[in-house]
């Protein structure tokens, strides 16, 4: 059997996603901490995932593709998709005022991340610390995907929730990427 598409779909987009999150988190967290007072210094993430489960390693994020939606009106010799993308954000703390300004400031640093990567840098090998991608790489996504934008849909900074003696929260930032398939 040929398919008569050579498109990856979503894996490829979302291990490139988590790669470079991965790699731009501190340089954004530089930029947010800076407004920060220095005993309040936002860390990094400690896990990343691509679904959500039982956050072991505080802070964590979490990269999720939960819907594409393809163009019906699309030339025939492409697949024109739009992904929808979540990335969570699990944050913890014990004061309720403090929680708040961290999730502001880690949407904020992720925002950072996402608008300010190259498109370029969706078509390369990275590295990338994550179970299902054994290699330590990503594969990039192939020369037959073209990605023509990648938008902020909202911000969400989650509802303050109680766990045990902390507070937990789950920022959120929806955000969508649209892109061609050959």
């Amino acid at each position: 059997m040929v398919p008569t598409y050579q498109a990856q779909f979503v894996k490829p987009l979302v291990d490139q996603l988590i790669a470079i999150l991965q790699r731009d988190q501190q340089a954004a967290l530089n930029i947010v901490n800076a407004t920060r007072p220095s005993n309040r210094a936002l860390v990094p993430f400690t896990a990343f995932y691509k679904e959500a489960s039982a956050v072991q390693n505080w802070p964590a994020a979490v990269v999720a593709a939960p819907k594409t939606v393809f163009d019906p009106n699309a030339d025939m010799a492409l697949r024109s998709e739009t992904v929808q993308l979540i990335c969570s954000l699990a944050i913890i703390g014990t004061d309720p005022e403090w929680l708040a300004e961290d999730a502001m400031d880690y949407v904020h640093a992720v925002d950072i991340v996402l608008t300010s990567a190259p498109m370029s840098d969706f078509y390369l090998q990275l590295p990338i610390a994550l179970s299902t991608a054994p290699s330590g790489t990503t594969t990039g996504l192939s020369a037959t995907s073209h990605i023509k934008d990648l938008r902020i849909v909202s911000h969400d900074l989650g509802e303050l929730t109680r766990r045990g003696g902390t507070l937990t929260r789950s920022a959120q930032i929806e955000f969508v990427v649209q892109m061609d398939e050959q």
